[in-house]
């Protein structure tokens, strides 16, 4: 059961409440005035003000997170996978499937008086090579975390600093032995709206484990990434940079929504993705990787 999707920004923009939000009835009051003090900030269109409404919209709490999406079509050009012998007997096709499921639950807020939500978020990301005779799951993503969102506002004012983002992250491929990938870390986010172009500033520091297969991950992930998200009107632009410029590794990922004309326009999005460089899955995290992808998304 998924609603709109919540950006961490969105939801941690523009509240200085005064008192500690003790009961779910509280939290979800300094939730739903996060929103609509976020909303009159835009200075925009009817059009762009629906899609911001669409993104913040959510009245569960367990909702959206990050995009949901389904792409039946991901295209693999000038580029290879990890070697073959992590899923034999089948070689992986270039075309496969891909998905993403995101949810996070709001469990608390303004403990610090500072206006913060305090949630658990976790994210699936599959790649399926649904397009071969036995349509296995090339790589699978599972990625659980803790997060605390700040609203700027109560000790900023009025600035172009609009929040930040703590979180502690687990990610990994859930497999053993040669083929197992995972890492920890911690992050740090700064959002900014400039206009209307929100701009989020991710930085992370990894703890290292005894058994580590893969420690040359930052490496080809780097210590952060910068993405860019802009609604216009009805649509929402997407950009996420990454790169390590000691080793020359880096990775560019853009995304396009817009709304189908189905019902209300609020649940059914066509999305468009593309991905160029390294790290698009933990088992490829070492391989150049270019793709294409196109389907459908129930949150953005």
């Amino acid at each position: 059961m998924f609603k709109k999707l919540l950006i961490v920004f969105l939801l941690s923009v523009g509240l200085h409440a005064t008192d500690v939000a003790d009961t779910e009835e509280d939290t979800n009051k300094v939730i739903a005035q996060s929103k609509q003090k976020l909303i009159e900030q835009f200075d925009i269109d009817g059009h762009s003000k629906q899609t911001i409404a669409q993104i913040i919209d959510s009245s569960f709490n367990l909702r959206s997170y990050k995009e949901n999406y389904f792409l039946p079509v991901s295209y693999r050009y000038n580029s290879e996978y990890v070697d073959g012998g992590a899923y034999e007997p089948h070689e992986a096709k270039d075309t496969e499937t891909e998905f993403q499921v995101s949810i996070r639950f709001d469990f608390g807020a303004n403990t610090l008086g500072l206006g913060e939500i305090y949630s658990f978020g976790y994210t699936q990301r599959s790649w399926w090579q649904v397009y071969v005779p036995s349509a296995f799951f090339r790589e699978s993503n599972y990625q659980p975390e803790f997060f605390v969102t700040i609203p700027a506002y109560s000790f900023l004012g009025k600035s172009f600093v609009k929040g930040f983002k703590l979180a502690l992250i687990h990610q990994s491929n859930g497999r053993g032995g040669e083929y197992e990938r995972s890492w920890n870390r911690a992050s740090l986010s700064t959002f900014f709206l400039f206009g209307n172009l929100i701009t989020e500033l991710e930085l992370w520091y990894r703890f290292h484990d005894k058994q580590d297969y893969n420690p040359d991950l930052l490496d080809y992930l780097g210590y952060g990434q910068l993405r860019f998200m802009l609604p216009y009107k009805k649509h929402f632009f997407k950009l996420s940079l990454r790169s390590n410029l000691r080793y020359q590794k880096s990775a560019v990922e853009f995304m396009y929504t817009y709304p189908l004309p189905v019902g209300n326009e609020k649940n059914l999005f066509v999305i468009l993705k593309t991905f160029n460089g390294y790290g698009e899955s933990l088992i490829d995290y070492d391989h150049n990787v270019n793709k294409v992808s196109i389907g459908l998304a129930i949150s953005r």
